[in-house]
């Protein structure tokens, strides 16, 4: 992940995006399981109309490519391009979630769409911050004097 010479916010941003990758993999396994997920958790309105099994995969599927560039931000935070696709991602979502409420009204303000709204919503954030620290290294520590460093000093 993130080495020692990052701030300890990449760190933290860093395992923030990992745990969102790897709950977007559970919500990938159920799109894919059983589509009944989101009819019960999300798209609460008219449910048999607005969610079939091929909308679940299509979700599935959206899910899993979000996951796999999460995860990916997470192991090299500091590679902008990914940093800026992984923020970006975050917008849409939040964008997806709002517009199933009050656009499309194909979504109910539940515990299951306040969840992602709150988790794009707080990734928006944290990455937001995280901008400040991108490509930033915290300066290193002077080397403690050991006799060995001693030894090679004097022969020089």
């Amino acid at each position: 992940m993130a080495s020692d010479s990052f701030p300890k916010y990449l760190r933290f941003l860093s395992c923030w995006i990992g745990f969102v990758a790897l709950m977007a993999l559970g919500n990938t396994l159920q799109c894919f399981v059983d589509h009944s997920f989101l009819t019960s958790r999300l798209y609460t309105r008219n449910p048999d109309k607005n969610v079939t099994g091929l909308t679940a995969r299509l979700f599935g599927l959206w899910t899993l490519l979000a996951a796999a560039l999460r995860f990916v931000c997470a192991v090299d935070i500091n590679n902008k391009s990914i940093y800026h696709l992984t923020f970006f991602s975050f917008f849409l979502a939040l964008g997806h979630f709002l517009t199933e409420m009050w656009p499309y009204e194909t979504a109910h303000l539940t515990v299951g769409i306040c969840a992602p709204l709150v988790v794009s919503s707080v990734s928006v954030i944290f990455m937001a911050i995280g901008y400040s620290y991108l490509g930033q290294e915290t300066p290193a520590q002077p080397e403690q004097e050991t006799p060995e460093l001693a030894r090679k000093a004097k022969c020089s």
